[in-house]
C-alpha cells in the first residue's frame, strides 16, 4: 500500500517536472510560487526553515576550511 502511494507520488512530481522541461530552475520557481500562494490563502501554516541561509554560509565556511568535509557521502 505504501509503495503504491509513494508511485504516485513520484509520478505527479515527474509529472510536474515534465511541465517545466525538467528544467530545475523553473520547477523550483513553480514551487516557490505554489509556497507562497498556500501562505497568503491564510489556510496553512508553515514552520520556519530549520536551515536559513546563515546556517548554509557557516557550514561553506567550515567546508572551505577544511574544518568539515565537503563530500556528500559518509565515509567508508
Amino acid at each position: 500500500m505504501v509503495d503504491d502511494e509513494i508511485k504516485i507520488i513520484r509520478q505527479v512530481r515527474h509529472e510536474i517536472s515534465a511541465e517545466f522541461g525538467h528544467d530545475v530552475d523553473r520547477v523550483v520557481d513553480y514551487y516557490r510560487s505554489v509556497e507562497e500562494e498556500l501562505k497568503q490563502s491564510g489556510r496553512y501554516r508553515f514552520a520556519k526553515h530549520a536551515a536559513g541561509p546563515e546556517q548554509a554560509d557557516a557550514r561553506e565556511a567550515a567546508v572551505a576550511s577544511g574544518v568539515v568535509d565537503g563530500s556528500v557521502a559518509p565515509p567508508a
